[in-house]
């Protein structure tokens, strides 16, 4: 594990596309961080004349949906490009090892793009007397997210050779996931007037994407096309039949689902356990749900090596 993990993470550090990566980053989220306050509506840090990193946190989300998949889209896919690839899969090593090596050298990067960002605490220390509780967990949860989206890039990384498709893949896919807090509050109300509709989006949703995927896994274009038809079929046909029942049963049955559907969503909503964190309330839940989003992809890439290297 240790050789590919120094070999990962010295090919971010010997090439320019790591030195542009990590100050693109910093550039991006420091000039948004200081000339936008969206959260608080009172416009940039001079206008306010309040130093703060709400909007710093506030943003990592979407802005990590869309770098953090540039660090990891190389993991996989620059082993197929230099035939390198072949190489690893036939070398007495456990597949879950070279994985493990390539996403701890991705994670390590994304704990330089933070330490990259210092600047901010550094401000406010110099000018202000900041409540560091609040910043260290904010830190915290971004780093926790961050490691589940480079969980979420290696995954992505390893079904395709093209550089270019795997970070187009793993942006979106890390956009839906942040995505899903977003649309909380309009699922939720949703699940109110037609609860077995909001159920069927929840749950049909996630399972034509792992669908889309399990295809692409598998080069199979006809499964993946079957999974987006059904799945349109059924998020369409839901509003149809819904639309049809009697309204005292819609009533009657709006209760319960609204509330299941609105625990789901905040069981599996990322912005909701990174915003707790982000307070300062670190908490088994909020861990071992980021924990879970590392684990999965991780063995979801081991899997679809596993089911080349043998086949």
């Amino acid at each position: 594990m240790r050789p590919v993990y120094v070999r990962e993470l010295k090919g971010y550090f010997d090439s320019p596309m790591g030195f542009g990566i990590l100050g693109a980053f910093v550039v991006v989220i420091m000039l948004l961080s200081v000339l936008l306050d969206p959260l608080g509506g009172g416009g940039d840090w001079f206008a306010r004349g309040e130093l703060s990193m709400r909007t710093f946190f506030g943003i990592f989300p979407w802005v990590a949906a869309v770098v953090v998949p540039a660090v990891s889209m190389r993991l996989w896919s620059e082993d197929r490009r230099q035939a390198t690839f072949e190489m690893l899969m036939t070398m007495p090593i456990p597949t879950w090892k070279i994985a493990l090596g390539k996403y701890f050298a991705g994670l390590t990067f994304l704990f330089c793009m933070l330490v990259a960002t210092a600047a901010f605490p550094l401000m406010l220390y110099v000018f202000g007397d900041p409540d560091w509780g609040p910043v260290a967990g904010g830190y915290l949860a971004c780093f926790l997210l961050g490691a589940a989206f480079v969980g979420v890039g290696l995954f992505v990384s390893g079904l395709t050779e093209n550089q270019a498709l795997a970070f187009f893949m793993a942006m979106l896919l890390c956009l839906g996931i942040v995505g899903v807090g977003e649309l909380r509050g309009m699922i939720s109300e949703m699940s109110r007037d037609n609860p077995q509709a909001a159920l069927v989006h929840l749950l049909s949703v996630p399972l034509v994407g792992l669908g889309v995927l399990a295809a692409v896994v598998g080069r199979d274009k006809a499964l993946g096309l079957a999974v987006v038809v059904l799945g349109f079929i059924a998020n369409v046909g839901v509003h149809a039949v819904g639309s049809g029942g009697k309204a005292e049963d819609a009533v009657r049955l709006s209760t319960p689902a609204g509330e299941a559907v609105t625990a789901a969503l905040a069981q599996i909503a990322v912005l909701e356990h990174f915003r707790e964190i982000e307070r300062g309330v670190v908490n088994t839940n909020g861990l071992v749900f980021f924990a879970s989003y590392v684990v999965l992809f991780v063995l979801l890439n081991v899997w679809s090596l596993e089911s080349r290297r043998y086949s």
